[in-house]
């Protein structure tokens, strides 16, 4: 229960008692959407208010993974449904539904991995598995899940938003995205048959600057040395190994070491030019670490140098050596020092570090609640496309049209113009577009979406603005 004093601090800040009383049983652990009709400014101060007071004072039951979803739901935290009771557990790793914010375009679920039993989680965890939420309509509103396969719209795609290593707990987001055939339901389930922390994919960089033309010492190729990528695996490029140079060479290490930015577990040991003439870099790897190759053999690990001065190199060839890996670009010269030393080398794909991997079960059901959409009352041209249906919610806009020309409104901002005057940004999200045509009759179909930078009231927009078209709404 929250205490008199936190009440004090919310009625000072002037909700009515009816919704402040709301606001404690939601904090509490209610699962009802009571926000959306009765929030104004002074009430979302007083729930900010209110979670920090509460996580303060109440860390044990409230840890780092509740303030780190309020941030990351930001002006969107007034209207995401708070799930009580949906955990499950098994092998001392207990997996918990926390949060969901959804319409009929879109479902982004917020859960909890923690280990309750030992150290084993960290910020590279990874789940298999799958969230269920919704089922395949027709525009009849009949469900052809027969043909279409399970009739379940699903995410396979978890992805880690924070890690808490006081409380050895992941914060974990993932989303379902509906479509014009798909609809969202009341029940949801959440099943995970694996996790894994060996697996990272960093997304990391370096710059060049310091690279000069003096000639690094240079190893020849040894017996145990690997080469796991060349450039003839650069599928599409027209680039064979015959660009390779005729000098098999690495870089000795340990001769220009520092920080590849983006990842602790490796680093750059020398990176300069090779007596084979060409640039090289050559990293290190932090015990346990090594390349994730693919069933090819090839590496996963992608390298290249870009930047907005020169060109591209992606033609490499990598070499495993001696804790670590050497990386050869055999089209970058001494002749190119000038434009490299204002590019950057970028590191990405998979490798594997220490870590674990468990099997087991982990499922759970719940109630999802989502804010269904209006399907406004207009139709007509917009744009030399007509315009048949537009729904809208308080997250989301989706438009379906028709024209007799390619294009959709897949570049397009829209804007939700209110009864004051003022705008609310919608980005476009997913789109669909396909022909539809007859013998006699050229004809597309667009699906488009926009998802709003912060929820809106729908009683509060007066018209949706695209392409300088007001769609009126109240």
């Amino acid at each position: 229960m929250l205490s008199e004093q936190y009440k004090r601090e919310l009625e000072q800040l002037g909700p009515r008692q009816e919704e402040l009383e709301r606001l404690y049983t939601l904090i509490e652990g209610g699962t009802d959407m009571k926000w959306k009709k009765w929030l104004g400014r002074r009430a979302v101060a007083a729930i900010a208010v209110c979670a920090a007071l509460t996580l303060t004072a109440t860390a044990a039951a409230a840890p780092a993974v509740w303030r780190s979803l309020q941030e990351h739901l930001g002006p969107f935290a007034p209207y995401a449904q708070y799930i009580k009771g949906a955990s499950c557990a098994d092998q001392g790793i207990k997996i918990q539904m926390l949060s969901a914010v959804s319409d009929d375009l879109e479902a982004r679920f917020y859960l909890s991995v923690q280990d309750v039993e030992g150290d084993r989680l960290n910020e590279f965890l990874t789940l298999k598995g799958w969230l269920t939420a919704g089922e395949i309509r027709d525009r009849e509103g009949k469900n052809p899940a027969a043909q279409v396969g399970s009739g379940y719209p699903s995410t396979h795609s978890f992805d880690v938003v924070s890690y808490d290593p006081e409380t050895k707990t992941a914060l974990i987001s993932a989303t379902i995205y509906y479509d014009e055939n798909a609809r969202p339901t009341r029940e949801a389930r959440l099943e995970i048959t694996g996790l894994d922390t060996r697996m990272a994919a960093p997304h990391a960089s370096a710059s060049c600057a310091s690279v000069t033309g003096a000639v690094l010492k240079s190893l020849s190729v040894g017996k145990d040395d690997k080469v796991i990528y060349k450039p003839s695996d650069l599928a599409g490029t027209g680039y064979t190994d015959a660009v390779l140079p005729g000098k098999k060479v690495v870089l000795a290490p340990g001769q220009t070491p520092m920080p590849l930015e983006g990842t602790e577990d490796i680093r750059i040991s020398s990176m300069g030019f090779a007596d084979d003439g060409c640039f090289h870099v050559r990293l290190d790897f932090a015990e346990g670490v090594r390349p994730a190759l693919r069933e090819s053999g090839k590496s996963a690990l992608i390298c290249y140098v870009t930047g907005a001065s020169g060109p591209e190199y992606d033609v490499c060839q990598q070499t495993l050596v001696e804790g670590g890996m050497d990386i050869l670009f055999p089209l970058i010269k001494a002749g190119d020092l000038k434009s490299l030393q204002s590019n950057e080398l970028r590191v990405y794909g998979d490798y594997f570090r220490p870590g674990i991997q468990l099997e087991g079960d982990w499922s759970v059901d719940f109630d999802l609640e989502y804010y269904p959409s209006v399907t406004l009352d207009w139709t007509g041209e917009l744009g030399g496309r007509q315009v048949r249906q537009v729904t809208l919610s308080p997250l989301s806009v989706v438009m379906f049209s028709s024209s007799g020309s390619s294009g959709g409104f897949h570049g397009d901002t829209l804007y939700a113009v209110k009864k004051d005057g003022s705008t609310v940004a919608a980005e476009p999200g997913t789109g669909g577009y396909s022909n539809v045509s007859t013998p006699e009759e050229e004809l597309w179909d667009a699906f488009n979406t926009w998802k709003f930078e912060e929820p809106v009231d729908v009683e509060d927009i007066s018209f949706l603005s695209l392409k300088g078209t007001l769609i009126p709404v109240n």
